[in-house]
């Protein structure tokens, strides 16, 4: 919970919206101290992509002054830019033959008084990152993030204010999820959890997984939750009681994690969700933190079948990927046009053919990004449909 408290460190979940735009170009190329301070808006590039495509987030600014480990700081002390969005098409055929042409960021956090007063004063907003990313044509695009600084997870709603808009200021609205004994009736069983990795939604349901971990107080299953957003657009955000900070603009009102599926001990989500082909059931992309279970190195797909009651088994599929060293999993996952898409924390992507239970890589986007090594990592995909533009 909130480094102000005197109980032990927890996480968070958070929603975002805010709209705007920022100017990246600084006079060498690159990213600098004070890129985003337009006052009557930046100039934004436009981009051609359109249909199907694939979304995903890089929770690593692109700042070399901050050493990739801190967000990009804004002109107003405490405020900054943050993870960055990108549409990516695996089909998009370039003039020049290669394939940068299949990627384009759509714009990065803006990570500003929109988080509160007190967020932007203690100092939390330099290092708060994308988890993992979800989108619906009906609930729009939502997130899971970290708060570093306070050790919390929360449930955001992102706002892209142009979809076929580049360089933009994204924005962002957050709720953590609620704190307390482990044990106690009101404390989120999301909030313990060591690992949340992984977000989709099934129709209209955000689900979110955790991998076999546990934490605090709780047992080491992994865990599909289903979140509660009629609480966040019902109830907006209180002030917590044990919250000595009296933030009004940072927990959500009640708990929003309710279990969905039950992988038991020392197996969970260790990438991402996605629906099947069928869309009757989700995948989850699944690593074992027991040998005896499967291979450490392996990330194997699970089929995770709707409740009718009591939170239901995931089955493996016998789709796996090996090789994968934990730290470097397959992160996001998204279906475009029907086939299934992998990204790893290193922008590699992969392909799961379903059909012929083969996992194999598609291409490396790497070689996009600045200074890759250190500028890159990864953090969750979704799918997304993009109507026509003018781009």
């Amino acid at each position: 919970m909130k480094t102000v408290f005197n109980w032990p460190a927890g996480l968070a979940v958070l929603s975002l919206s805010l709209a705007g735009c920022i100017d990246f170009a600084a006079d060498d190329g690159g990213s600098s101290e004070t890129d985003g301070a337009c006052e009557d808006g930046c100039p934004t590039g436009r981009h051609g992509l359109s249909g199907e495509l694939m979304l995903f987030a890089n929770g690593r600014a692109t700042s070399a002054e901050g050493q990739y480990q801190t967000n990009i700081p804004l002109a107003q002390g405490g405020t900054y830019l943050g993870s960055a969005i990108y549409l990516y098409d695996p089909d998009a055929v370039c003039d020049d033959g290669g394939t940068a042409c299949r990627m384009v960021e759509l714009g990065k956090l803006a990570l500003d008084e929109s988080m509160g007063e007190l967020s932007v004063g203690d100092g939390s907003l330099k290092k708060f990152v994308i988890r993992d990313i979800a989108w619906s044509p009906t609930q729009g695009l939502w997130a899971v993030t970290y708060d570093v600084l306070n050790d919390e997870w929360a449930i955001a709603e992102i706002t892209v204010p142009d979809w076929h808009a580049t360089g933009q200021r994204l924005g962002i609205e957050r709720y953590t999820i609620l704190p307390g004994d482990p044990q106690a009736a009101g404390t989120d069983p999301c909030y313990w959890q060591e690992n949340v990795s992984g977000l989709a939604f099934f129709g209209d349901e955000l689900l979110l997984g955790v991998r076999g971990l546990g934490g605090t107080g709780i047992r080491n299953d992994g865990l599909v939750f289903r979140v509660d957003l009629d609480v966040i657009r019902e109830q907006g955000w209180c002030e917590y009681e044990n919250d000595i900070s009296r933030d009004p603009h940072y927990y959500a009102c009640d708990v929003l994690c309710e279990p969905w599926a039950d992988f038991g001990p020392a197996l969970g989500v260790a990438g991402d969700l996605e629906v099947a082909p069928d869309r009757t059931q989700l995948l989850a992309l699944a690593r074992a933190e027991d040998e005896h279970i499967m291979p450490l190195d392996r990330q194997a797909i699970y089929t995770v079948a709707p409740p009718a009651g009591e939170p239901t088994t995931p089955l493996a599929t016998g789709l796996y990927v090996e090789g994968i060293a934990p730290g470097l999993d397959i992160e996001g996952l998204a279906r475009v046009d029907g086939v299934l898409f992998g990204i790893d924390v290193a922008a590699t992507l992969w392909r799961f053919d379903e059909g012929e239970g083969a996992v194999s890589v598609l291409e490396d986007l790497a070689s996009h990004f600045e200074e890759p090594e250190l500028s890159v990592r990864i953090r969750g995909a979704t799918t997304v449909t993009v109507p026509p533009g003018d781009g």
